[in-house]
């Protein structure tokens, strides 16, 4: 049975990850599961003064958001931000929760938010991979509760694909950007500009799409060259 999802204007007592991921789905974006806050996790203070007691992670996989964000889109600054704020905090508002976006000030360490609440690890290049979607997913948002969320997704229970893995990420920039000094970001930005072969700005990241982890879920042509020009500032 699909759970019930309250209708806008109801604010939720007890809140159930179920019908928060039901709630979020339409948006085309994705609930990436949560976690108790415990005395050593760094969070901001909810505006009552009182410390969360859950935070749950929203984000995008492959390209489902994508149609729905360009029907949706404004002409404004920074559009993907501006609307997946404008769907997401309705959403945070409804279920009693204060919504962060990554882009807010004072930033939130989302990349750790996001290992506390999934099977996520860091990947040779820097980016989170998953166990299933790869490097084709990113975080949009969090929900910080002050009570316990209930039904929170298990964790610990996968492992990261990038062990045993030969890493061809790492071997496949044209211009090894991505090194053990860290990551040369004016050099990939140079390069994206330039157009040369392979063109990162019309197909992806060439590291990125390098990864084997649900090598077809990437994102679609469209959405490869907005976030690529985004990049590079055009």
């Amino acid at each position: 049975m699909r759970p019930s999802v309250p209708p806008i204007g109801t604010v939720v007592t007890v809140t159930s990850y179920r019908d928060l991921a039901s709630a979020i789905e339409p948006t085309g974006m994705v609930a990436r599961g949560g976690f108790a806050v415990g005395p050593d996790d760094p969070v901001p203070v909810l505006a009552d003064g009182r410390r969360p007691a859950t935070v749950v992670i929203v984000g995008n996989v492959g390209g489902t958001m994508w149609p729905i964000f360009r029907a949706e889109e404004r002409d404004e600054p920074d559009p993907l931000d501006a609307w997946t704020r404008r769907r997401l905090r309705p959403i945070a508002e409804r279920f009693g929760a204060e919504f962060v976006h990554p882009s807010d000030e004072p930033f939130q360490p989302f990349q750790r938010w996001a290992q506390r609440a999934s099977d996520v690890w860091q990947s040779p290049i820097g980016l989170l991979v998953h166990p299933t979607d790869g490097l084709w997913h990113a975080l949009r948002g969090a929900f910080l509760f002050a009570d316990p969320v209930e039904g929170l997704p298990p964790t610990g229970v996968a492992t990261s694909p990038c062990v045993g893995c030969d890493a061809p990420c790492l071997t496949t920039c044209p211009v090894d950007a991505f090194t053990a000094d860290g990551y040369d970001h004016v050099s990939c930005r140079e390069y994206v500009r330039s157009g040369a072969e392979p063109v990162c700005l019309e197909t992806g990241c060439a590291a990125r799409r390098a990864c084997p982890v649900d090598a077809d879920g990437f994102y679609g042509p469209d959405q490869m060259r907005f976030h690529m020009r985004a990049f590079v500032g055009w």
